[in-house]
């Protein structure tokens, strides 16, 4: 018997990165992060913002709510967490 009452999960990934820490770093991570799910069939939504400060957490935060995802996975790619990683959440 089909359960009704499982949500449908869309998740989603941003990657975190300190702005004394090459971004590259986090980006390249992220996509080993993602490539790996992908080889176990699972696809999670690759948000291509990788927050560094206030303004790209709310980039980030708006793209991932525009693909439809309603759970997040912050990976800290370099360091963390400090205060844009956490207000992600707030959002």
């Amino acid at each position: 018997m089909k359960s009704t009452n499982i949500p449908e999960v869309r998740l989603g990934i941003v990657a975190v990165s300190r702005d004394c820490f090459p971004i590259a770093l986090s980006t390249q991570r992220r996509q080993n992060i993602v490539a790996a799910c992908k080889t176990k069939g699972f696809e999670p939504y690759e948000c291509s913002v990788t927050v560094e400060n206030e303004t790209d957490m709310l980039k980030a935060v708006e793209e991932v709510k525009a693909a439809g995802c309603n759970a997040l996975v912050v990976f800290l790619g370099n360091f963390g967490p400090e205060t844009p990683e956490t207000l992600i959440a707030k959002y």
